[in-house]
């Protein structure tokens, strides 16, 4: 951290919700210095606390622990949890009977999903964000991205930040942060030569954002010249081919450090300075691997994360529909904490117009993800420029969707600034991509610059 910042903007906040963030902080780092052996047990009561928790204080967790036989004061983190997974249709209509009775709703801070095209909703307490703010922080300094340093962010910061939902908390998070936000909806030549003037300008020391557009941005600049170069380079939210990677890091001539996050759970991985995959910080998850079969890269998992840091409505056993390729050796920082190689095929995919300009398939998702009550889950396909197809699910026993799919329709439209020709189709099941995770745009369409396109927005690729 800076001085100024330790000497002046710190003390100033110590009068906010995060006062303490500096010391959370510290116990993170204090984890992190321990023998593998403390580590491992610190870890071990770390998952026992919140089982037992969670089955004392919330009528889900005691019957399904009952059900399954299970004690959480003997829970272990060298064996699997004997429990089935809480999925995320489970969290969506079971969420109520999660909520820990230990906490007053003023405690909690209610959020929704942004990433997915089927909503859920969720909360949690307090002193858990503070504590995932902190660890969010302390990911961020394997990047070398410390508190104080101008960041600019192009992924939607405004949206990202209006879905905070506490003012107080909103207000740190871009004070401390010191971003630079840039919106990332449509992305064209306007949109990328504006991105251009205010990184030059502003010279951050770290640029942060969706994969996607930081590779459109690096091929924009590649193109059109650059000045400065940032110290890091950090990327999340989306897939990351090895060749896109390598642009990245040639246009900006510094590291680019994946990162592994989610609203539901937080940032829980990244990557270290080896390069080597993402690792599972252990002081905020517990995470197990469940075989799913082989792929050209080697074996595929299933991910499931157990929230050591949200006690307001814990997740446990949770299947955020994340599959992985392990590495079996260990990281050579010689770090023991879980260390996954890749991820599989990305959830999202894109919306290209003819003329070049780019929509990440995020921003659909971000668009329609609030209130739907008939509607379980929508997919979009785009057949030709101005053609989407609109696959949709809908809840056991309900009609009454012709609304719902009305103002769909009438969002997307207003986004893309044209009149869609929509066509719609009914099923009983939205095949999910290879990951498991369902889809949100998929590109069945040729634009003239559809290889640029594609390659800019990760199309498909693995990390």
């Amino acid at each position: 951290m800076s001085w100024p910042n330790k000497k002046s903007f710190l003390p100033l906040s110590n009068r906010r919700p995060q006062r303490d963030l500096t010391i959370r902080v510290s116990q993170i780092r204090a984890f992190e210095r321990m023998p593998e052996h403390q580590q491992r047990d610190m870890h071990q009561l770390s998952l026992r606390k919140l089982l037992v928790h969670a089955y004392a204080t919330t009528p889900y967790y005691k019957k399904r622990f009952d059900d399954a036989g299970f004690d959480p004061s003997q829970a272990r983190t060298d064996c699997p949890l004997p429990l089935p997974p809480l999925t995320r249709n489970k969290l969506r209509s079971e969420g109520h009977n999660q909520l820990s009775n230990a906490f007053l709703p003023s405690d909690l801070r209610l959020y929704t999903t942004g990433t997915s095209n089927a909503p859920v909703k969720f909360q949690c307490d307090l002193n858990g964000l503070k504590n995932k703010m902190a660890l969010n922080h302390q990911l961020n300094s394997w990047a070398g991205f410390q508190m104080g340093d101008p960041v600019m962010a192009l992924w939607g910061a405004h949206t990202y930040l209006t879905m905070e939902p506490d003012w107080r908390l909103r207000l740190d998070k871009k004070s401390s942060l010191h971003r630079i936000p840039s919106s990332n909806g449509i992305i064209n030549e306007e949109i990328l030569e504006r991105f251009r003037i205010r990184y030059e300008k502003t010279r951050p020391r770290v640029l942060f954002g969706y994969s996607t557009v930081l590779v459109a941005f690096a091929l924009y600049l590649q193109a059109h010249g650059l000045r400065h170069r940032p110290k890091s380079v950090i990327a999340t939210a989306e897939a990351l081919s090895p060749e896109n990677r390598k642009i990245v890091e040639t246009a900006f001539g510094c590291s680019i450090y994946l990162q592994n996050s989610s609203r539901d759970i937080g940032m829980v991985a990244a990557e270290c300075s080896k390069h080597e995959g993402l690792h599972y910080h252990p002081w905020g998850s517990y995470v197990t691997f469940d075989p799913i079969g082989d792929t050209p890269q080697g074996p595929a998992y299933r991910l499931f994360i157990t929230d050591l840091l949200n006690y307001g409505q814990p997740l446990v056993h949770y299947d955020a529909g994340d599959c992985v390729i392990l590495d079996n050796q260990r990281c050579s920082c010689g770090s023991w904490f879980p260390l996954v190689r890749s991820f599989l095929d990305s959830a999202a995919s894109s919306y290209a117009f003819a003329d070049g300009r780019l929509q990440p398939g995020h921003r659909l998702s971000f668009a329609v993800k609030d209130d739907f009550r008939a509607l379980l889950n929508v997919e979009f396909i785009q057949k030709s420029r101005n053609h989407l197809h609109l696959r949709y699910r809908v809840r056991k026993h309900e009609t009454a969707v012709d609304g719902e799919l009305d103002s769909v329709r009438e969002t997307i439209d207003a986004m893309m600034g044209e009149h869609m020709q929509w066509t719609m189709e009914k099923l009983a099941d939205i095949p999910s991509e290879r990951s498991g995770k369902l889809s949100v745009c998929l590109l069945e369409v040729n634009t003239p610059n559809d290889r640029n396109a594609k390659q800019s927005l990760g199309y498909h690729q693995p990390f």
